[in-house]
């Protein structure tokens, strides 16, 4: 199912026809949960779109890793606010992106927020039953540590997300690769472009991605997963579900149907 990423107040309702899922990012901006956001919730809800709903977390600043106490109280604070948002607009998933930093390169930091990420997600997802929590690449070179911590958590409701564009910038294995390995774990992804040196979010027929071979091996196994996509420009919308459409990589379809 194809979706798109939109702040809850600014949703692109032209486009609403093609998609399946609409993708609520607002926890995701830094500071949004400290406001009153119930106003946004009321009118969301009153709008029923009648799409299926996936939400991002919190994130800046937020390393559920970390061996600081006190820090670990304030991310979990705003996981559980995300949680709470999430749960009040029905969404599906609830995804998070990771904070872990590959380039520190040193084995006790890799071997610290492994524990301490296994550690808070397991009591986490102890009070957590009615959603699943997804946990999403950023930085990685690879899904090692992603991996150790899913497995480590090992419940049923808590998974993986891919976000294509992160690891097109950042991984140093080719993308059909790292997709691979998470697969068994992941129900979506995160779709946009960049130039392969930064975290651009371009529009998908932007960029380096779509001429990359690593993106055409990749495209047929995202076939069967939610497929977000997430560029910061959101005048170019129907042109990125065209890219889409005439080029063989997704069937959208006029007046999308929800899940079931």
């Amino acid at each position: 199912m194809i979706g798109i990423g939109f702040d809850i107040g600014r949703i692109t309702e032209s486009v609403l026809s093609r998609i399946g899922i609409i993708n609520i990012e607002n926890p995701l901006y830094p500071n949004y949960l400290n406001g009153d956001y119930k106003a946004d919730i009321k009118t969301f809800l009153a709008k029923n779109y009648g799409k299926a709903v996936i939400t991002d977390g919190a994130y800046i600043d937020l390393n559920p890793g970390t061996p600081e106490a006190e820090i670990r109280a304030v991310v979990e604070k705003k996981v559980r606010q995300s949680i709470d948002f999430a749960t009040a607009i029905k969404s599906e998933e609830l995804i998070f992106l990771s904070t872990f930093l590959p380039m520190i390169r040193v084995g006790f930091y890799d071997e610290t927020h492994v524990d301490n990420s296994i550690r808070f997600w397991r009591e986490i997802m102890e009070t957590t039953k009615n959603i699943r929590v997804s946990l999403c690449n950023t930085f990685e070179y690879d899904p090692g540590v992603l991996l150790k911590i899913a497995n480590g958590v090992g419940c049923g409701n808590f998974g993986l997300a891919f976000d294509v564009g992160h690891a097109f910038a950042y991984g140093r294995i080719p993308l059909k690769d790292f997709f691979c390995d998470i697969e068994p774990f992941c129900k979506t992804a995160y779709l946009h472009s960049n130039g392969k040196n930064a975290d651009e979010h371009l529009n998908i027929f932007e960029g380096e991605l779509p001429k990359s071979r690593q993106f055409q091996e990749l495209v047929p196994l995202l076939q069967g997963k939610n497929v977000l996509l997430k560029p910061f420009d959101k005048t170019k919308l129907h042109e990125n579900l065209d890219a889409l459409e005439t080029q063989g990589r997704f069937k959208v379809e006029v007046n999308a149907p929800v899940h079931p």
